[in-house]
């Protein structure tokens, strides 16, 4: 496993400290220390915007690990699993670091709106006016044909 980042500062809580590790394979693990209570159903989704990576423990829990690198967020865009291993808290460093809870989390999909709905947000309303417009004077156009 390579260490591909850390945001191990003497200013945060030391319990807010992860760690992103990459193996061989292109897998990426996450290290934290442990949350309440044992994860259901883990997800994660990147936020590139943000610059975060979210990780629904449940539908109540989420993680957020914030601040990514760019080069972290190149690598996550590619994964489709995100291993998380949660570690007990130790206030002695000295001190062997317990395994709590070790698991894989999905990437989660971000919620598709349908693709009708998707076209009338996407629809101008100047546009819409012009179609509105188009329409009219094809009509006048075709009564006044049938009229002649």
């Amino acid at each position: 496993m390579t260490e591909i980042e850390t945001n191990n500062t003497l200013k945060q809580d030391p319990k807010n400290v992860y760690e992103l590790m990459e193996n061989d394979a292109g897998e990426i693990m996450v290290l934290i220390y442990a949350g309440e209570g044992k994860p259901i159903n883990p997800t994660f989704m990147l936020n590139e915007k943000e610059k975060l990576i979210e990780i629904m423990r449940s539908k109540k829990d989420i993680i957020l690990i914030e601040g990514l690198q760019p080069e972290s967020i190149q690598k996550i865009k590619n994964i489709k699993t995100l291993y998380v291993c949660e570690m007990k808290y130790n206030e002695n460093p000295e001190a062997e670091n317990e395994i709590v809870n070790a698991y894989a989390a999905a990437l989660k999909k971000k919620a598709t709106v349908p693709q009708e709905e998707q076209q009338k947000q996407s629809t101008d309303p100047q546009e819409t006016l012009a179609e509105k417009a188009r329409k009219a004077r094809e009509n006048i156009i075709n009564k006044n044909n049938t009229n002649d």
